[in-house]
């Protein structure tokens, strides 16, 4: 009878330490519930263009005399300014840059020999495209054809706090079928970010927009092409990443 119980001891002390390894093992006891979801929201727009600016160059030349080219010059810029103010266009709407010359070849403009040239570039701003047309109509009426225009859209501002908005609503939607997917409700919101925590991302694409709405496209000399690829259509966009706590 002695003999026998020490084997029974050990008997026992296997059974339970068998069970505890179950018990262990089991996925229940392995895997808590997980109480929160990751979910990401966007929204994209396209916004026509409601601002523009008319870049007039103006340019004159003689093979002799750099003052020729510049009486010329003056002259055509105050018919300019003149016909500006026939058109009510505002002094602070318009910008003169700096006017520059130098003597060389136009070969462009298939000239021979070297020529004194001026060049200024003239800025003609619209807060709206109400008489963007007729102001344009007029100034190539007058001679002035060497134009090209951008565009641009206001209040960006407020339409990227508006995306935003429409962003998180798209994130807070899907986070609700997803909980009632399991049986359970949204409790509360524990963060939202930009889903670009990227910085190098999000800096190219502001760049990018801001080079689209301000500046034309030249790929060649085709006057009819570069008129064509002038944006006057923008498209913005916002996305979120939104964490939610889930009821149990």
């Amino acid at each position: 009878m002695l003999n026998n119980q020490p084997n029974k001891f050990s008997n026992a002390l296997r059974s339970a330490i068998f069970i505890g390894s179950l018990l262990t093992l089991s996925p229940l006891a392995a895997q808590p519930t997980d109480q929160r979801i990751f979910v990401l929201g966007d929204a994209t727009e396209e916004v026509l263009a409601d601002q523009a600016t008319l870049n007039l160059n103006l340019s004159f030349s003689d093979e002799r005399d750099v003052n020729v080219a510049f009486e010329e010059h003056q002259q055509a810029r105050q018919q300019l300014t003149t016909l500006l103010t026939q058109q009510r266009v505002a002094n602070q709407d318009i910008q003169f840059l700096q006017l520059l010359s130098r003597k060389g070849r136009d070969y462009q403009r298939g000239q021979q020999g070297e020529r004194f040239t001026t060049y200024q570039r003239v800025l003609i701003k619209f807060a709206d495209l109400t008489r963007f047309n007729q102001v344009q109509q007029a100034l190539a009426s007058n001679g002035y054809t060497d134009m090209t225009a951008s565009f641009s859209v206001s209040d960006q501002r407020a339409i990227e706090l508006r995306l935003l908005d429409k962003a998180l609503a798209r994130a807070q939607e899907k986070a609700t079928q997803l909980a009632k997917a399991t049986s359970r409700t949204i409790k509360r919101v524990v963060r939202v970010s930009d889903v670009g925590e990227n910085e190098g991302f999000y800096a190219y694409r502001d760049l990018n927009r801001a080079t689209q709405s301000q500046t034309v496209v030249n790929y060649d000399d085709n006057g009819i092409r570069q008129m064509a690829i002038t944006p006057q259509l923008f498209r913005y966009g916002a996305a979120v990443k939104v964490e939610f706590e889930l009821t149990n």
